[in-house]
């Protein structure tokens, strides 16, 4: 299956399942080149395209843009209804790959291939993620700073549990805090998961507390199997975690006082918290918190 690093992301899965009955396959193929060309630079697309490409145009894929791939191998951008994908033709035309393209060394060229030549994610591709919103406390909220950050994070993750404690007191001074749950720590984060995302919007964020302040323990509300719908949602939201480039939990992503997207995989200190969220310094009494001061 191939990882999608494009965002627009509610229909991700859909597209794969999609884009593999247009091209008729019954299982994904796989294919070995000697080498890569990292370097390469995308061409104007050839007037006469090979015949499994006009196959998805005439089915109503955008043909976005081709890079080469070695010498006997093609790689192509391809949209539906806004997702971006790779897919690949060998040089004589006769054949298309829609899967992972392996090297000669096992070496994942695809993952490569979606970093260098799929859009890269922007801000605005964050609200079309599944979150559940931690809003801030501030009494009156016409007075309320307009502070926001995302953390994805894992159930099971100890320092997305710390990063919820640090993150507290800046709720009370108007941070509102977006979070995007992945799960692959263990085999019951999906599952934990899968409870949050199922929740009536308006208990969301009391079951994410309740879970944060009950971390380590299995309580009963979070123990929901996941159904198809929410493997679909966490499977998006993993993919946006990838396209950021975020390679763990918690990962972090703000805007700086420029307006400048930033990410972060991991813990952080405390004094790094004023600059991220845009708010004053403040005060944490938490002990598991004071390593990181």
């Amino acid at each position: 299956m191939i990882h999608f690093f494009h965002v627009r992301l509610h229909n991700t899965l859909i597209f794969t399942l999609a884009l593999s009955l247009l091209l008729g396959l019954s299982g994904t193929a796989l294919a070995q080149t000697q080498s890569s060309e990292q370097n390469a630079v995308a061409t104007n697309l050839p007037n006469q395209l090979p015949e499994p490409i006009q196959h998805l145009k005439s089915k109503g894929l955008d043909i976005v843009r081709e890079f080469h791939v070695g010498a006997s191998i093609t790689g192509w951008v391809v949209s539906y209804e806004g997702n971006d994908t790779l897919v690949y033709t060998t040089t004589d035309g006769e054949f298309l790959i829609n899967g992972v393209l392996l090297d000669a060394q096992g070496n994942d060229l695809t993952e490569e291939h979606q970093k260098s030549w799929l859009p890269k994610p922007n801000w605005e591709d964050l609200a079309t993620s599944y979150f559940i919103t931690e809003k801030n406390r501030v009494e009156n909220q016409a007075d309320a700073p307009k502070s926001t950050i995302y953390m994805f994070f894992d159930a099971n993750c100890p320092f997305c549990h710390l990063s919820w404690l640090a993150l507290q007191p800046y709720r009370d001074a108007g941070l509102e805090v977006r979070w995007i749950p992945v799960a692959y720590l263990k085999p019951d984060s999906r599952d934990k998961a899968a409870a949050l995302l199922s929740t009536s919007p308006n208990q969301q964020a009391k079951l994410l507390e309740q879970s944060m302040q009950a971390f380590g323990e299995n309580p009963s509300d979070m123990g929901k199997a996941a159904d198809d719908k929410d493997k679909m949602q966490l499977q998006a939201n993993m993919s946006l975690m990838q396209a950021f480039g975020i390679n763990g939990t918690p990962g972090w992503v703000w805007l700086n006082e420029a307006g400048d997207l930033q990410t972060h995989s991991g813990m952080l200190r405390l004094p790094k918290l004023p600059s991220i969220t845009g708010l004053p310094a403040q005060k944490h009494t938490e002990p598991t918190l004071m390593r990181f001061r």
